[in-house]
């Protein structure tokens, strides 16, 4: 694998200015096929049969998508003679698209191949599926956001956020849980697209740092399930606390930079009048909080029994260098945190 991760590196740097540069929609789609295509070396980088199944789902999930991409494109050529995503002017149309891309990204109801495919891929993988690999449906949906019908984003929001926290109640495998926890954090993220993209684009930017941040500390830990953090504080108590921060980072208490997003999208959605959406996603994030205050409490706020009869888990040492990778992004968190929020609080007072 290390051989080809210039190959995909390079790939999906290619794909990325695609989508910056281009609105065409068959280019477009050539983009999301190539990202796809090489995201799939980094699910079955391994001869397990868990890696074999996760990329057999992602695969025809993400084919799924890419046909109704297709179909769409067709049907606005046929309609209006146009390829261009900003010309997409049938509603009809516009759904279809959007509920496509909607299947890329993961967002309920097409949200079932997102926890078995993290499941069966590395952390340092999944960073890139649920980071870079989104990035481009994000770009695809930020622009045709002016013609995406509210009603249905608002749905498809309010669900995921929902669905999400709720099968995560009762997970115990922490891969799951950050899969999850990525579904609803993009509802969260969709959700204000229409009327604020630009509040789109700073919530998912957060959103990467913060999960990358997560995955990364999860594997120098060396767990798989909840039970294995009531040890990781003793094994690396800097990580465990990384750990901590992150979590409640994505739970959205302040004063971490979490809670920046999901206080400029309630605000925006409540000067929209849209403050039934605004209170469910409330609602709905208090189920998420429930999992993330409950790996906190496993990671950092317990310690298991000395006289315990069961037998502790080795764990290799933890390595300095990245443990200072990580806590960059943290500083890089607060620094954002305070320019942001003091750039909202100056905005107001202008008014």
């Amino acid at each position: 694998m290390p051989i080809f991760q210039p190959v995909i590196l390079t790939t999906l740097s290619i794909t990325t200015l695609i989508f910056l540069s281009s609105t065409h929609l068959v280019l477009m789609w050539v983009a999301l096929e190539l990202s796809t295509l090489v995201v799939l070396p980094l699910i079955a980088n391994k001869s397990h049969p868990r890696s074999i199944e996760a990329s057999t789902k992602y695969f025809l999930t993400q084919a799924t998508a890419s046909a109704l991409i297709i179909f769409s494109w067709t049907l606005n050529y046929i309609t209006t003679g146009g390829s261009q995503i900003t010309e997409v002017t049938n509603q009809t149309i516009t759904t279809i698209m959007a509920l496509s891309l909607f299947i890329k990204i993961g967002l309920v109801p097409f949200h079932f191949w997102v926890p078995e495919t993290i499941q069966g891929m590395t952390p340092t993988a999944s960073i890139f599926l649920l980071t870079w690999q989104k990035l481009g449906p994000l770009i695809m949906l930020y622009l045709m956001s002016p013609l995406i019908n509210f009603g249905v984003l608002s749905t498809v929001s309010i669900l995921s956020a929902t669905i999400a926290g709720w099968l995560g109640l009762n997970q115990t495998q922490i891969r799951k849980l950050v899969a999850l926890s990525s579904i609803a954090q993009m509802a969260w993220t969709l959700v204000i697209i229409k009327y604020a993209p630009s509040l789109t684009i700073l919530a998912f930017y957060l959103y990467s740092i913060t999960i990358s941040t997560t995955l990364l500390t999860l594997e120098k830990l060396s767990t798989t399930s909840i039970n294995n953090l009531l040890l990781s504080f003793q094994k690396a108590p800097i990580t465990s606390l990384l750990l901590t921060i992150s979590l409640l980072s994505l739970s959205g208490l302040p004063p971490l930079a979490g809670f920046l997003p999901k206080w400029l999208t309630i605000d925006q959605l409540v000067a929209e009048g849209a403050i039934w959406v605004a209170f469910t996603m409330l609602m709905a994030s208090l189920l998420s909080l429930f999992f993330y205050l409950r790996l906190w409490y496993n990671s950092a706020s317990t310690l298991p029994p000395n006289t315990a009869n069961t037998q502790r888990l080795w764990r290799k040492p933890i390595q300095q260098t990245n443990l200072t990778i990580n806590s960059l992004a943290m500083a890089a968190l607060t620094l954002i945190l305070a320019a942001t929020m003091m750039k909202a609080i100056t905005k107001q007072e202008t008014y």
